[in-house]
């Protein structure tokens, strides 16, 4: 119980709190749990136990706005909420007992278990983040708030070498407070001494690095979001007739519309010449509806606009949909989207049916929540892996959907050919909690990993621009509630700064030789104490 209490007090280390030393509290008292665990007849078992604990109680805080899917139609979905309130805590759970238990293996009294620890930890983390397509959600790295000097260090290592590193700061202060005969003496204040010294090394690289002058102009960009919620952008009442709900469909399709054109505003010289919408923007096909396509190819004018939306291959047997970003502009009504996006990354169980993930998933898809847009319930199709899109002005982009922004290896493996990234995304679906803040600190670490300025389009979370170092670039709002859903106005511009970073050239090389360095200091006390 103290494990999983442990688990869930991590929640206020990350976004949008950030008080990172409740992380190092919460990792000693997990070390002094496997102590107390490694004396029983049954280590084993006892080891896995509590870090099983600690990963369900992290997992349920961290990930509680799964649970939203299921509140869009109570009626039909509610029953099933304990899957992401039990289900996805107890199999995430999974890799932190792994962990716990491969430490466990090589524990002693000495400070050699703080080395083996965060090396086992952060392997089980890297592991979470890619078996069965990977959820590297709140990785321990992400303590460190973005833009700030230690966040600098990801440039370098990823956001997973500054999660090995964090793992180890964390356990440290365990190994110093303990005063057993055979606990290692001073050597006790080693894994301490050597996470200081980094941290206070990266901390001032950081600094150093981060550059004290303004940003430098370049493109302007207009970002629009209408605060629409799903139940709203959807409307369906149980009791009215089929026409009443297409109805009622149909009218809100329209008002969200007139928002998104009312917040593009009009074609004049000094308006910014790219615009950008969140994803799934309309609820409606936006490609191939042909008066909407009018009236936004109509309304843009010399300008180009990037939208998030529905897709139907209609030559296919079965129709497949897929979740796309489109370049649109005015001659788009005559030949359609000059590039097109079909995300590649697909949410499980929100945009992947349960026929596509487990075993006899198809008796499950019609009862589970349907595909996050609602219009493809039997799920959407994975397209390639991306690559940059070119606009009318030669500028090209990365773009990333939704979750596709907590990869790092989506970004690094073509990042190199684009001017900048673009993020949009339907951040209404986690609600009004920490789940936009959250989500909005992964994207920002993109930035920093990839040294490409970050463009973000978030439906009810946060959108804007963000520089290279992960900070927030400048930008004026404008909300107008005149509409019958409010509209968001965000005019910013996207700075010219680019450059390869270290981590973009080496991956994860220098992670994984901290990694041996761990095991190496590891060995080191075993032999020592034996």
């Amino acid at each position: 119980m103290l494990a999983f209490v442990c688990g869930v007090l991590t929640v206020f280390a990350f976004a949008p709190f950030q008080v990172w030393p409740v992380y190092v509290v919460v990792i000693s008292l997990l070390v002094w749990l496997i102590d107390g665990a490694r004396k029983r007849p049954k280590w084993g078992k006892a080891v896995f136990n509590r870090g099983w604990a600690f990963g369900m109680g992290f997992t349920l805080s961290s990930m509680h706005w799964t649970v939203q899917p299921f509140l869009i139609d109570p009626a039909q979905h509610l029953a099933f909420i304990w899957m992401p309130l039990i289900l996805l805590p107890a199999g995430l759970g999974l890799f932190f007992g792994l962990g716990t238990w491969f430490a466990g293996l090589f524990w002693s009294k000495t400070p050699g278990r703080i080395f083996i620890f965060a090396a086992s930890l952060s392997m089980t983390e890297l592991l979470r983040g890619t078996v069965f397509g990977g959820f590297p959600w709140n990785w321990p790295g992400m303590i460190w708030a973005p833009g700030l000097p230690v966040s600098q260090i990801s440039a370098i290592l990823g956001l997973w070498g500054l999660s090995v590193l964090t793992l180890l700061l964390a356990a440290a202060p365990a190994a110093v407070a303990d005063f057993r005969k055979d606990a290692g003496g001073a050597s006790r204040v080693l894994p301490l001494m050597i996470s200081v010294i980094v941290f206070a090394s990266g901390w001032a690289w950081g600094i150093g690095r981060i550059p004290s002058e303004p940003y430098a102009d370049g493109t302007a960009v207009r970002i629009v979001d209408v605060a629409v919620r799903q139940d709203d952008k959807y409307p369906y009442d149980p009791e009215a007739s089929v026409e009443a709900n297409r109805a009622m469909r149909s009218e809100a399709a329209r008002n969200i519309l007139i928002a998104y054109l009312t917040g593009t505003g009009d074609d004049f010289p000094d308006e910014p010449r790219l615009v950008v919408w969140p994803e799934a923007a309309l609820p409606l096909p936006l490609l191939q509806d042909p008066n909407a396509l009018d009236a936004v190819a109509l309304h843009l004018g010399e300008r180009s606009l990037i939208a998030g939306t529905a897709r139907i291959d209609r030559y296919s047997e079965p129709q497949r949909w897929y979740n796309s970003l489109a370049i649109i502009d005015q001659r788009s009504r005559m030949r359609g989207a000059s590039e097109i996006y079909d995300k590649h990354r697909l949410v499980p169980f929100g945009e992947l049916s349960a026929a596509d993930i487990i075993p006899f998933g198809n008796n499950l898809s019609g009862i589970l929540p349907p595909a996050l847009q609602q219009m493809a319930t039997s799920g959407f199709t994975p397209g390639p892996a991306g690559t940059p899109l070119i606009l009318e002005n030669g500028q090209s982009f990365l773009p990333l959907i939704c979750y596709e922004a907590l990869f790092p290896k989506l970004v690094r493996n073509t990042v190199n050919d684009a001017d900048f990234i673009v993020n949009i995304s339907i951040d209404s679906w986690f609600g009004e909690g920490i789940g936009p803040d959250q989500h909005y600190a992964h994207a920002r670490y993109r930035a920093i990993e990839s040294g490409r300025p970050l463009v973000r389009a978030a439906n009810m979370g946060h959108s804007g621009v963000v520089d290279v170092y992960g900070r927030e670039v400048d930008q004026s709002v404008y909300t107008s509630t005149e509409q019958v859903f409010p509209v968001t106005k965000i005019d910013t511009f996207i700075p010219e700064e680019v450059y390869n970073t270290t981590y973009d050239r080496f991956e994860d090389l220098f992670a994984f030789i901290i990694v041996c360095f761990l095991i190496m200091f590891t060995l080191s006390y075993a032999r020592l104490s034996s």
